[in-house]
C-alpha cells in the first residue's frame, strides 16, 4: 500500500506516481531488480597514512569494499568480484542498456557478494601525490570500441578472427553510441606506473592486490574469488596466502599465458611457493608448446618433472572464455599450467554451453543472466559448502533494506576530441535504489560535499546505516551522485583539467574533532579513504554541475535535491536549469557566505537567471531589487549544526529570500539537536539529524 503524505491532494500524488513510473524508468525496461537485504553497506582494507611534506595522506593503497548480504543466505559462501584493468566495480553493478548486472543476479540467488574497487580505481581514489603521474592519455572511445564490442567501421581497431562472433553486446558500440559512452563512463582507474617498465608497474601492483585481497578475507573469511581480464591474477595472489581462505577462482577471460610477458613467475609477476622451492624466478626451467588448435597461440609450461604450487593445491579453479572475444576461443595454457603444478583446474568455454555471441564484457551483455549460469553451476558443484552464514550483527543501526530495484546509470557525459581520440568528460555516476513500498511522490537526490563521494550518505560503513537506508525505509526512492571526478566518476587531466590538492588529515580531522561525539581514528581512517581531490576550475565544474543535474531531472522527474558541504551550489544551479523539477533545496552546510571569493554570483560560481538580468557579479551588489526568477517558489532549507564552526547559514537564508525565493534557516541546536559537527551524516545521532531534515521535507514539499 502507498501512504499519502501531508501538504498534497490524492490526484496531484497519483500523477506524481504516475510521472515516477514514466520518467522514473532506467535506461532499459528490464525486469526491476528487486531484493531483500539484510545488509547494504561498504569498508576499506589496507588504509595507510602518508606522511608528506604538505600534510598527512592516504598512502593510495586502500581498496574499496561494498556489499550485499540478502536475507535468505543460500550459500554460505561469499562471493568476491573483482574488476578487470581500467574498470571499476560497476562492471559487475549493472550494463550499458540498465540491467541488472551480475553481482544484483549473484545476491537474488541467495549469495552474499562483496564488489572491490582495487586500489586507484573506482571509489579508490588517485591521486599523483601518492601514484605518480596520471596515465598520459585518457582512454579513447576509438580505443574502445572494437575491442570491447563488436567489429564496426567507427574504430580503426582490427578484428581479431573471432571477435567476428561477437553478437551480444547491448547496442551497437559504435563511436559516438549511447551505449559505448555508458560503458566507458566507468573506465579510467589506474595505479602506480613506472614509467618504461611495465613489469615493474605490475609487480607494485599485484603485491598491493595481494596484501588488500588477504586483509579482505582475513575479515569475511572464506569465499570465491571472481576476476575479469587484467584483474584476474587477482585470485590466485590472495590465494597463494590465503589458501584455507579461498574457497574456489573463477578467471573470466583474465591472467594472462603461463610465462608470458611480466609472469616470470609462471602466471604470477610475483613469487609464489613451489615444491621443490625456488629462490628465483630463473631457477623456473620451460618448455614451448604449439598448440593444434586453431586460433591458441603457443605457450609455456615448465620442464619436467614439473614443480608443484604448494599453497593452491586443492582449490579449485576455473577459467571462462566466451566465443567472440579478443581472448576467444580459449586459454589452455593457463589450465594446463596450474594441472601440471598440481591443481584442480578446467576451461568453460560459453560456446561448449550453447551459449554463443559473447565477447570479452560478457558479463554486461545482453544474455548476461545466460552467461551467469554454467559459472555459478560449476561454482555449485566445485566449492565446498560449509562456511560463514552471515557477518556478525551490527546493531543498533543496521544496513536492512528491502527493495523493489537498484541500478547504475552516468550522466553528464560529454565527447571531447582529442589528438589521440575521442574521450568522455564530466560523466557523473548515479546509483539508485527503489524501496519495495513507494510512499512518497518525489524521489531525493543526495550529492556529496566538496573533496567527498556519495559514501556520506550511505554512513560511516562497516555495517553502519546512513542517510540513503532513512530515506528508503520512509519510502522514499533515493539516487546517489558522484559528481565529476570524484568516487567513481574517473579523474584525467585532459577530461577535466589540472587536479586540485590531495585532502590531507589535517583538514578533516579539525572538522571531526569540532564535535561533541568522539570519533575514532578507524573511523577517521574510513572517512578519509574516501576523499577525492576536486578539479581546480571550479567554474568549469559548476557548469558541469548544472548541465549533468539537468539531464538527470530529465531523467527523474521532479525531484527533491539534498546538498552537503562544498558540493551546496549544485542544488541552486540545478534548480536555475530546471526550475519545474527541483520541488526543494536542502543545503546541509552547503557552500560559503554569499559573495565568497569562491562564489561571485552570490551562491554559485556561474551566473544564475536574475530579473532584471545582471552580466556582472557587480550588479547584484548596486541596489537594484532582483530575483531569482528560476528559484523564486522553490522551497529551501540551510542545515546547521551546533559545533560545526560554519557560520553562514542565516546570511544565505537571508540572500535567499531578499532574491525572491522561499528559504529556512534550521539550526540543529533549536530542534534540540546538540553536539554535531559538519560531518553530522557519520555521527552517532545521525538519525535524529535526518528525522530533523526529514520533517522539514514533509512539512514544506507538496
Amino acid at each position: 500500500m502507498i501512504s499519502l503524505p501531508q501538504n498534497i491532494s490524492r490526484r496531484d500524488f497519483t500523477a506524481a506516481l504516475a510521472l515516477a513510473g514514466t520518467l522514473n524508468a532506467e535506461p532499459s525496461a528490464a525486469t526491476p531488480a528487486a531484493l531483500d537485504l539484510a545488509e547494504w553497506s561498504y569498508f576499506w582494507v589496507g588504509v595507510e597514512r602518508a606522511p608528506l611534506a604538505r600534510g598527512t595522506y592516504t598512502a593510495g593503497k586502500q581498496m574499496y569494499v561494498e556489499y550485499w548480504i540478502p536475507k535468505a543466505v543460500k550459500h554460505p559462501i561469499p562471493i568476491v568480484l573483482v574488476h578487470g584493468g581500467g574498470g571499476q566495480g560497476t562492471d559487475w553493478m549493472g550494463t550499458p542498456d540498465g540491467r541488472p548486472g551480475w553481482a544484483t543476479m549473484l545476491v537474488q540467488k541467495g549469495y552474499k557478494v562483496y564488489v572491490v574497487d582495487r586500489p586507484g580505481h573506482g571509489r579508490s581514489p588517485f591521486h599523483p601525490d601518492v601514484h605518480g603521474p596520471f596515465p598520459v592519455q585518457a582512454n579513447s572511445l576509438e580505443n574502445i570500441s572494437g575491442r570491447f564490442t563488436p567489429p564496426n567501421p567507427t574504430t580503426p581497431n582490427k578484428p581479431l578472427p573471432f571477435q567476428h562472433f561477437h553478437s551480444q553486446w547491448p547496442g551497437t558500440g559504435e563511436v559516438g553510441s549511447d551505449d559505448l559512452d555508458q560503458f566507458v563512463a566507468s573506465q579510467g582507474g589506474s595505479y602506480v606506473t613506472v614509467a618504461g617498465n611495465n613489469n615493474a608497474t605490475a609487480v607494485l601492483a599485484h603485491t598491493a592486490w595481494r596484501e588488500r585481497g588477504a586483509m579482505l578475507l582475513d575479515k569475511i573469511g572464506p569465499a570465491v574469488i571472481m576476476t575479469h581480464s587484467a584483474g584476474g591474477p587477482f585470485g590466485w595472489l590472495v590465494a597463494e596466502i590465503r589458501p584455507n581462505l579461498v574457497k574456489g577462482i573463477v578467471a573470466v577471460e583474465g591472467g594472462g599465458q603461463p610465462f608470458g610477458g611480466a609472469n616470470v613467475w609462471g602466471m604470477s609477476t610475483i613469487p609464489v611457493a613451489y615444491d621443490p622451492p625456488v629462490n628465483d624466478a630463473s631457477e623456473l626451467k620451460t618448455v614451448a608448446v604449439t598448440p593444434a588448435e586453431n586460433g591458441i597461440a603457443p605457450y609455456k609450461l615448465q620442464a619436467e618433472p614439473a614443480r608443484k604450487l604448494k599453497n593452491l593445491r586443492g582449490i579449485p579453479i576455473v577459467v571462462v572464455t566466451s566465443e567472440g572475444s579478443f581472448a576467444s576461443p580459449g586459454n589452455p595454457g593457463a589450465v594446463a599450467y596450474f594441472k601440471q603444478a598440481g591443481c584442480s583446474a578446467e576451461e568453460l568455454r560459453l560456446v561448449d554451453h550453447g551459449i554463443h555471441g559473447n565477447g570479452h564484457m560478457m558479463m554486461v551483455e545482453k544474455n548476461n543472466a545466460e552467461v551467469l549460469e554454467p559459472v555459478v553451476a560449476w561454482i555449485e558443484k566445485n566449492v565446498s559448502k560449509t562456511g560463514h552464514v552471515a557477518l556478525k550483527a551490527h546493531a543498533p543501526d543496521p544496513t536492512d533494506l528491502k527493495l523493489a530495484d537498484q541500478g547504475i546509470f552516468w550522466i553528464g557525459i560529454n565527447r571531447k576530441k582529442m589528438p589521440y581520440g575521442t574521450i568522455l568528460a564530466g560523466q557523473m555516476f548515479v546509483q539508485y535504489l527503489t524501496p519495495a513500498e513507494v510512499k512518497h511522490p518525489y524521489p531525493v537526490i543526495l550529492v556529496h560535499g566538496g573533496t567527498g563521494q556519495m559514501l556520506h550518505y550511505m554512513g560511516p560503513g562497516d555495517g553502519g546505516a546512513g542517510w540513503a537506508h532513512y530515506f528508503v525505509r520512509e519510502g522514499y526512492k533515493v539516487y546517489l551522485i558522484d559528481r565529476p571526478g570524484h568516487g567513481r566518476a574517473p579523474y584525467h587531466p585532459d577530461a577535466l583539467g589540472p587536479i586540485g590538492a590531495n585532502p590531507a588529515y589535517e583538514g578533516i580531522v579539525a572538522d571531526f574533532r569540532r564535535s561533541a561525539f568522539p570519533v575514532s581514528d578507524a573511523v577517521i581512517d574510513r572517512f578519509m579513504a574516501s576523499q577525492n581531490a576536486a578539479p581546480q576550475d571550479a567554474v568549469m565544474a559548476h557548469k558541469l554541475w548544472a548541465s549533468g543535474g539537468a539531464q538527470l531531472l530529465d531523467k527523474t522527474g521532479p525531484a527533491i535535491v539534498m546538498l552537503h558541504s562544498a558540493g551546496g551550489p549544485f542544488g541552486y544551479l540545478v534548480a536555475n536549469e530546471r526550475p519545474q523539477l527541483v520541488k526543494a533545496i536542502v543545503n546541509v552546510e552547503g557552500g560559503g557566505a554569499p559573495f565568497s571569493a569562491a562564489t561571485p554570483w552570490g551562491l554559485t560560481d556561474i551566473p544564475l537567471a536574475c530579473d532584471p538580468p545582471a552580466t556582472d557579479p557587480a550588479q547584484l551588489k548596486d541596489g537594484t531589487p532582483r530575483v531569482l526568477k528560476n528559484l523564486k517558489g522553490i522551497p529551501s532549507v540551510y542545515v546547521t549544526a551546533e559545533k560545526s564552526g560554519r557560520t553562514q547559514g542565516p546570511a544565505v537564508v537571508a540572500f535567499l529570500k531578499q532574491m525572491g525565493c522561499p528559504a529556512d534557516d534550521l539550526q540543529l541546536k533549536d530542534k534540540g539537536i546538540a553536539g554535531n559537527g559538519h560531518f553530522m551524516m557519520f555521527e552517532p545521532n545521525r538519525r535524529k539529524v535526518f528525522d530533523a531534515i526529514r520533517g522539514w521535507i514533509e512539512t514544506h514539499v507538496s
